[in-house]
């Protein structure tokens, strides 16, 4: 089956420049001479009735570029070089984001306490006082220089445009949420540079453990001790938020024997690491479509018109923590090899707001080892004999914008490939591609350490006889070294962050048939050719899988017929195969858990919903909240494998179907009973459904969502949480006593599918369908801040305009934007 084209629509966009104009099709020709204030050379398609009044209007210009938006909001940006790209880029993301990205560019500044104040828990003392002490203003300058000349007039046209829209819109309802806030504040290039440097790091997501690691005894401590529940933060040193579906199938399972792809990143709704769908093209150089997070120019998840690609966050190991041996009669020296090295303490200035309207200067300290910053974790306290510090791969990461330009200017997979060679700069994901000839391609280029084999088989053993070690890595998968021991250093073998693994030495596999990745390490990539023999960072092998790595195996290998009879995929088989939601805990457990339930219980009406449910997350399916409940009282890693859950355990034989068959049956229906007691205290009935129950907030709308959490083994991943730090759910949940995820509103989703791609080549290019789940528009005032929801909400897809043909129709508006050198 043909991969689907876009329909026929029958508007067409319009001329505008400092305002948008919504015209009819004929009127664009007569309109785009008489109205244009600011313009970029004639649109494709649209021509200029007198070129010379055009031309002489765009003389001396410095940023030129047309900006037109479809029916679902998505910018196709089209100019002649990179600076101008920017700019339109920027300005368009401005429209949509203004707030948003100004908060993460505040964030990045270290600015947070200075105009919020000190926050809960003095948090943004925290973060902005480990922004400091990393010289996160230095590290982006440095990288600003270190680009090259087309990169740094992308960002100065970024800045530029991104500086116009706010000054054309700031203090007006186009502000959104932000209206007014004092951080709205003009933009340099370098913040946005210093927002890719933050981007790659993992270290400011733990800022509260480097904030507040302090020796003992010092009279610093009561001064800066801050809060920050201690699985929280080693969620943050997890990424835990962050995950993704990725499959590449190549030409033996596909119907044409061209390359699928199925985009499926699991980000925040929420904040800044939101995706913004945006189509760039420069003539002749590049012209790529996808996503990116907000504040960042350039694709990071999308495709060409010869190849796509999509990233999963990696199961790599991105820390290291290192346990420092320390002088007894002096905490700020460790052992090192035969010497001593000094602790170093870095005092920063950190602005807070006073509240009355003034600031004041708090003096903040964070301590670095030779590794890096020192820090505090669940049993890891700097004490008299042990303190701990963690090195982050990533420090010095500043080619990540110069990589996904790289991979979107190629022409072909080897240039792709070649890209990922060249800079080694993904920080923290895996690449998942499927080219227009069929083939597929799966990289891990995450960066971590180089660490010798010696010192892999040094903390192999250290699992054996050091209950931390063995601790973090089986809860987390961080690994933890002996810092006094040199030998545990990482080795310089000439990738271009010094340190890291050379791109010879990372997971990478290309099949014919499929490739994919659920967040689980580089394994079971391909289940026909497993792979093996990478460094420990790169994460376990020959062992259990998530349920989720699990049932997206099963799709690809058409255990559930989703490829058809022929055994091959088009787009709408994968669409389908992934909002099909099957839970593969269901799948099971269900079977064992009924029976348990009927083994002599007064459980009897929970008992009929559970041999009536169907087993997925869809939003029809009665018992999939009961289900859940049930499923929630166990611990995550009790999905992956244990006797608790499982009776039947991991098989190496059987790595896709194993472990198996429901485990301790007391403790099931104790669980059972205590989730019966979860729905009543909610009030809910037994056979609620996620209709009922599982919101996106959309400004205090719910909105109906279907897909289920990391515990159920659903592709479609959709979780719950508190969204009430964002002004944009408009709710502020409760809990609900005994559930993991149940609250007064709901299951209220924070973060699961997002940008979901399924992309296909026919003899004429790319054809794609997409779906943004939480929107174009984090603005509540704009049409396209929930239509996509809606559609996500009842399953439909949407087309995806990428030839000038398919933009032409499907465009609502034209902005031409023009601005002379404002530097």
């Amino acid at each position: 089956m043909k991969a689907p084209r876009r329909s026929s629509n029958s508007s067409r966009a319009s001329a505008a420049s400092s305002q948008v104009l919504h015209v009819p099709t004929q009127s664009i020709r007569a309109m785009l001479v008489a109205s244009i204030v600011a313009t970029t050379g004639a649109l494709s398609g649209v021509a200029f009735a007198d070129t010379s009044a055009a031309d002489s209007m765009m003389k001396d210009a410095m940023y030129e570029v047309s900006v037109r938006r479809d029916t679902y909001g998505v910018p196709h940006v089209r100019a002649d070089n990179f600076g101008s790209l920017g700019y339109g880029e920027a300005y368009a993301a401005a429209e949509d984001h203004l707030c948003t990205i100004s908060y993460e560019l505040m964030r990045a500044r270290g600015e947070l306490s200075r105009y919020l104040g000190p926050g809960d828990q003095k948090a943004n003392v925290a973060a902005d006082a480990v922004i400091r002490a990393l010289n996160i203003e230095n590290q982006g300058a440095a990288a600003l220089a270190a680009q090259s000349d087309e990169i740094r007039e992308w960002l100065e046209g970024f800045s530029a445009g991104f500086n116009r829209y706010l000054g054309e819109h700031q203090g007006t309802r186009n502000s959104s949420w932000c209206q007014g806030a004092p951080w709205l504040v003009e933009t340099r290039p370098v913040d946005f540079m210093n927002r890719m440097v933050v981007l790659a790091l993992t270290l400011p997501r733990i800022s509260g453990a480097l904030a507040t690691a302090q020796p003992p005894a010092s009279e610093e401590k009561e001064e800066v001790a801050m809060a920050m529940p201690a699985e929280d933060l080693l969620a943050e040193a997890a990424l835990v938020g962050m995950g993704s579906n990725g499959w590449a199938i190549g030409k033996e399972r596909t119907e044409n024997g061209r390359g699928v792809l199925l985009a499926n990143p699991h980000y925040p709704w929420y904040g800044g690491n939101r995706f913004w769908e945006k189509h760039l093209t420069i003539p002749g150089k590049l012209d790529i479509y996808g996503v990116v997070t907000l504040g960042a120019p350039g694709v990071a998840i999308g495709f060409n018109e010869s190849f796509g690609w999509t990233h999963t966050v990696s199961a790599s190991q991105r820390l290291v923590i290192y346990r420092l041996a320390l002088d007894e009669n002096d905490p700020l020296r460790y052992r090192y090899g035969d010497e001593w090295k000094d602790i170093r303490r870095e005092l920063v200035e950190v602005p807070v707001a006073d509240g009355q309207g003034g600031e004041t200067t708090v003096r903040h300290p964070v301590y670095f080892s030779h590794y890096g910053p020192m820090m505090v974790m669940p049993n890891m306290t700097w004490g008299e004999q042990y303190a701990y510090t963690v090195r982050d791969a990533n420090l010095g990461n500043y080619d990540l914008l110069a990589q996904w330009k790289a991979m979107g200017e190629a022409k072909d997979l080897d240039a792709f490939i070649d890209a990922h060679r060249t800079y080694n700069a993904m920080p923290w994901v895996n690449t998942i591609a499927a080219s227009a000839d069929g083939r597929a391609l799966y990289l891990d280029n995450s960066t971590v350490g180089n660490l010798s084999e010696a010192s892999q088989q040094t903390w192999k053993a250290s699992l054996e006889k050091d209950p931390l070690a063995a601790g973090l890595y089986q809860q987390r998968r961080m690994v933890l070294l002996n810092g006094s021991d040199p030998s545990n250093e990482w080795i310089d073998d000439g990738a271009p962050i010094a340190g890291t693994t050379p791109f010879e030495a990372r997971p990478q596999i290309e099949r014919k048939d499929f490739v994919f990745n659920s967040n689980d390490s580089y394994w079971l990539t391909s289940p026909s050719e497993p792979l093996t023999g990478y460094s420990i960072l790169y994460g376990p092998t020959e062992s259990a899988r998530t349920l989720r790595t699990r049932v997206n195996a099963r799709m690809l290998a058409n255990t559930y017929g989703d490829a058809g009879e022929d055994d091959r995929f088009n787009i709408t088989e994968v669409q389908e195969a992934l909002f099909s939601n099957r839970g593969y805990a269901a799948e099971l457990l269900l079977t064992d858990l009924v029976a348990v339930c009927e083994s002599g219980s007064d459980l009897s009406q929970a008992c009929e919903v559970l041999a009536d449910y169907d087993g997925t997350l869809n939003l029809d399916s009665p018992g999939a909240v009961l289900f859940r409940e049930w499923l929630t009282h166990y611990e995550f890693l009790d999905t992956v494998g244990s006797d608790r859950l499982f009776s039947e355990a991991f098989s190496m034989d059987s790595p896709v179907t194993t472990p198996a068959t429901l485990g301790d049956r007391a403790e099931a229906k104790q669980a059972l009973i205590e989730a019966v007691g979860v729905l009543e205290e909610a009030g809910l009935p037994l056979d609620a459904t996620l209709r009922d129950t599982q919101f996106a907030y959309r400004a205090g709308e719910a909105i109906p969502i279907h897909g289920g959490n990391s515990y159920e083994g659903v592709a479609n991943l959709q979780i719950a949480g508190n969204p009430s730090a964002s002004p944009i759910s408009g709710i502020k949940p409760e809990e609900v006593e005994g559930s993991r995820y149940l609250t007064s509103d709901g299951y209220p989703i924070v973060h699961g599918s997002s940008f979901i791609l399924t992309l296909g080549f026919d003899d004429e290019g790319p054809a794609a369908q997409a779906l943004l789940s939480y929107s174009q528009s984090g603005n509540p005032s704009s049409k396209h801040f929930k239509d996509q929801t809606y559609l996500y909400r009842d399953k439909q897809w949407r087309d995806i305009a990428f030839t000038e043909e398919e933009i032409a129709e499907a465009a609502v508006s034209l902005r031409m934007l023009r601005s002379r050198d404002e530097r």
